[in-house]
């Protein structure tokens, strides 16, 4: 069902939520049997496979058979007999990506149009960390026969030694009695403050429209369910040589004279275009260590 499912949305399928959270239950299980848990696993990894951004494809753009993929699908058929071939796999997947590049093989800054609301095509959300429960508090238990005895002590206490009240007591008490009678609200106001609490319902919020299409910018996502909705923009400065909707695309520049703009590439300096070497040595790496130098020429001799 993971194979069926892969790359494929909920707002494209709604089993697709209800097959993902029907796995997360297997897994956090801990009564689940082991087997039922391996095999959600194994369908969480298929269906979230390569970041979402790879399918199974078994056949190549042109309808050819992708023999190297034909072959990892069916040694990993028998993976029950040896867990290690579930590793086959992985050679059946084909990254999902349109990736335009000019004359000279390099990525320019190149945008197109995705004709379909952003959620039909889009990664799923996010899996929400789970929430530590607090402890709560359980108040400590009192037994009866404890609170009895209590009670009892309390009541003999307090028949030996009866409370006298003082003179400044009892003015304080009268006090607070006035004070109580001044305070009390009439009925009149009673209604009015009764009439000021009306709980009125809450207004409904608009769900936000989504727009109906979105720009993409090369290089870019792009499944093969997206594939028909994909549309270039009218005078681009960069046009498919073969209008292809995904995969390796060949650009043509109609302003060569104009200066042009690359993607930024991660590459580092010795592997770029126009680097004299393709050596690092002697030079700091991304841990800060020096690259050893290569070794002096030699004749190998069997």
């Amino acid at each position: 069902m993971a194979m069926v499912l892969i790359q494929t949305t909920e707002a494209q399928e709604s089993y697709v939520g209800t097959f993902r959270r029907q796995l997360e239950k297997i897994i956090l299980d801990k009564h689940e049997d082991t087997m039922s848990k391996m095999g959600a696993i194994l369908a969480t990894g298929i269906i979230d496979a390569g970041g979402r951004n790879v399918t199974i494809a078994l056949q190549s753009r042109t309808k050819h058979d992708r023999i190297t993929a034909v072959i990892g699908m069916a040694v990993f058929s028998q993976y029950w007999y040896w867990y290690p071939l579930i590793y086959f796999l992985s050679l059946s997947f084909t990254p999902t990506a349109f990736i335009g590049l000019n004359h000279d093989l390099n990525m320019p800054k190149f945008t197109f149009l995705s004709n379909a609301k952003p959620s039909l095509f889009g990664y799923p959300p996010a899996t929400a960390p789970p929430v530590a429960a607090s402890a709560i508090k359980l108040p400590t238990a009192v037994l009866s026969t404890s609170a009895r005895a209590k009670a009892r002590a309390k009541k003999e206490y307090d028949s030996k030694h009866p409370p006298e009240k003082s003179m400044l007591e009892e003015a304080s008490q009268s006090q607070a009695n006035g004070s109580l009678k001044t305070s009390k609200p009439s009925k009149e106001e009673g209604k009015e403050t009764d009439a000021m609490q009306v709980d009125f319902p809450a207004e409904k919020k608009s769900e936000v429209e989504q727009p109906s299409g979105e720009e993409l910018h090369n290089p870019a996502r792009v499944v093969p369910a997206q594939e028909k909705y994909i549309k270039f923009r009218e005078g681009s400065r960069y046009v498919p040589i073969k209008a292809a909707p995904s995969g390796f695309v060949m650009l043509k520049d109609l302003e060569p004279s104009e200066p042009e703009v690359l993607v930024s590439s991660d590459a580092p300096a010795s592997l770029a275009p126009g680097s004299s070497s393709g050596t690092n040595a002697g030079q700091p790496n991304i841990a800060g260590e020096e690259e050893p130098q290569p070794p002096q020429p030699f004749e190998y001799s069997a």
